[in-house]
């Protein structure tokens, strides 16, 4: 059964109501009158792959309490190294339990919404790898169910924190480069199985895994091994491909440094659509309003060599170029020097001085705030409108017709049949009622 939720009900009385209408518990922590040095007690919600990575930055400073995993086998390799944790296999089992202050969600990107939201509505803090959602329509939802509950949320856009993107930031925030004419972004990965078919053999379930779990709120479909446990992301309806996957991370610095938003219009190309796979390689052009109005800010993506010639980011394979009036800035994603170009012509430019904040790392930042010092900067309303504006320009490849973009309402203005891409379907029994 697929459910056409409330979860559209909510969003418009929430729009209505300036998300004041329902009670939520109260954070974790300040709910249970503890003490902000206390070490928060956290569960993990995919604890293989990324999920272990997570976890073993966050156990550097809290406790595991509780460990939960579609995937026994996953789930037992976990349980080794924190034997003190409970085990789950069913995520909304664990949340009930009273004595998790926060959650990490390391699942595939199709589960994000569900959980977190759920973890949320329990006043439990929410950090949530990227991207955010695999929709746009429950990115939105996320960031305005943050809202609401008031817990301390974080996107897993780990490189966020580092002082490698601050530093672009913080020059792009001080307009060094005058007037932004474009912003062209690259990324040379390519992942596995992208650019194929489904499978179309069916065998059997293993009797470690929990495949019904696994899909959560996606239509049903015969489990096959390509999906689980490394190559969900190029299946549309588990992930978006390898723009969701490393956008977040690439359009991070140019959309926190030029505030941007909301794009207007969005146009991708490249390999014909498939139903059901993402390609190996596309762009996306997106366009965005300026304030002080003229022409439109240009930001384009490239996958892999589409870049054509005169947009090549010369020695970066995956980074950004930011064209203004007074020259370059070259940012490469993986580190290394930030270059601004022409060199003679930046020689004698004074600087700015750091503003931004430098956290030890992105978990600490997290964590931090969810005791009452500090805040998150890639929290899910930083994070939501960035994973919005990466599927927004998935939903125009897919589509494969331009689209004008109203990022407020989250339509596509000139494109009616890509609602169902913007909204998919869910699966009853899987998102909270909200």
């Amino acid at each position: 059964m697929i459910r056409q939720t409330t979860r559209r009900n909510f969003l418009h009385t929430a729009a209505l109501t300036g998300l004041g209408a329902c009670a939520w518990p109260a954070p974790r922590l300040v709910a249970a009158g503890r003490s902000a040095n206390e070490k928060l007690n956290v569960g993990v919600v995919g604890v293989g792959g990324r999920g272990a990575s997570n976890m073993n930055g966050v156990a550097r400073t809290e406790n595991i309490v509780a460990l939960c995993d579609v995937d026994e086998q996953r789930l037992a390799q976990a349980a080794d190294r924190y034997s003190a944790a409970r085990q789950y296999t069913d995520y909304r089992r664990m949340l009930q339990q009273n004595d998790i202050d926060a959650v990490l969600v390391n699942t595939p990107d199709h589960t994000h919404a569900a959980i977190s939201l759920a973890a949320m509505m329990l006043g439990k803090h929410v950090y949530c790898e990227k991207p955010l959602a695999s929709s746009v329509y429950d990115a939105r939802l996320m960031a305005d169910v943050a809202a609401q509950t008031g817990v301390v949320t974080q996107m897993g856009n780990q490189v966020h924190a580092s002082d490698h993107l601050r530093r672009v930031t913080e020059l792009l925030k001080a307009g060094v480069l005058g007037r932004v004419e474009k912003v062209i972004t690259v990324c040379h990965k390519v992942l596995r199985h992208s650019g194929g078919d489904l499978p179309t053999d069916t065998p059997s379930v293993p009797e470690h895994l929990h495949w019904d779990q696994w899909l959560g709120p996606v239509p049903q479909r015969p489990y096959h091994p390509v999906y689980h446990p490394g190559g969900w992301r190029v299946f549309w309806g588990f992930g978006s491909g390898n723009f969701a996957d490393m956008g977040c991370h690439i359009l991070d610095a140019p959309y926190w440094g030029l505030n941007l938003r909301y794009p207007i219009h969005i146009e991708a190309e490249g390999s014909p659509p498939h139903p059901h796979v993402a390609p190996k390689r596309k762009m996306v052009r997106y366009q965005f309003e300026r304030e002080e109005g003229g022409s439109p800010l240009e930001v384009v993506w490239y996958d892999g060599e589409l870049a054509p010639a005169g947009e090549v980011i010369e020695g970066v394979s995956d980074g950004v170029m930011v064209v203004g009036e007074r020259g370059r800035l070259i940012y490469n994603f993986r580190g290394g020097a930030t270059q601004l170009l022409p060199a003679d012509k930046f020689a004698d430019i004074e600087l700015p001085e750091p503003s931004l904040p430098r956290p030890q790392n992105h978990y600490i930042e997290w964590t931090e705030a969810c005791k009452g010092r500090g805040e998150t900067s890639s929290d899910f309303q930083y994070g939501g409108a960035l994973t919005e504006m990466v599927l927004a320009g998935v939903v125009a490849y897919r589509i494969g017709e331009p689209l004008e973009w109203n990022g407020r309402e989250m339509r596509a203005t000139n494109c009616p049949e890509a609602e169902s891409l913007i909204r998919p379907p869910v699966r009853a029994g899987w998102f909270p009622e909200l």
